[in-house]
């Protein structure tokens, strides 16, 4: 199992995904000389598809996550993710005071307090963070406050969930 600093990559990483990266290559590539030195034999430079040459490569420590770990691996840690949220869906579901409000099909669970306003999710929300149990903010779902899972780590596992589901 991979873990990157809670979740597949780094904070602030990206990925580009081109159906045609030619294409990509000539709407980005930048020519200069103080840039010849990156361009060795047509080889292969992130900074040639996305606009960001002044800025640091977001989509490198994602791209060298990739090229460590293997697409398998990613996918075994995304396939992780979607089995905690099915299963924080029944959790939600077998709770006394929770509504699932949408089935999952990924990894984010949207789900309600029954008989709460959005002073209290705002309060439960800043005292679990205070009490270091978890993350959950506040969100909405046409135009009515709910509470959302965004399950992002692999290395969260159905008793993080229970832990949290057990303060509402």
């Amino acid at each position: 199992m991979i873990h990157i600093n809670g979740s597949f990559a780094p904070f602030d990483a990206c990925a580009l995904i081109y159906r045609n990266p030619k294409l990509a290559k000539r709407a980005h590539l930048q020519k200069a000389a103080y840039l010849e030195t990156l361009d060795e034999d047509d080889e292969w430079n992130p900074s040639d598809y996305a606009i960001h040459l002044t800025r640091r490569a977001r989509g490198l420590p994602f791209w060298f996550s990739l090229a460590a770990h293997g697409t398998d691996e990613y996918a075994k840690a995304m396939e992780r993710t979607m089995d905690v949220a099915k299963d924080a869906a029944e959790q939600v579901r077998n709770h006394p005071n929770l509504k699932l409000v949408i089935e999952p099909s990924l990894s984010i669970v949207a789900f309600e307090r029954v008989g709460w306003s959005s002073d209290d999710y705002e309060k439960w929300s800043d005292k679990l963070l205070a009490d270091q149990i978890g993350f959950v903010t506040p969100s909405a779902h046409k135009g009515k406050p709910i509470l959302r899972f965004a399950i992002v780590n692999p290395w969260t596992n159905e008793g993080d969930i229970a832990a949290i589901l057990a303060t509402l």
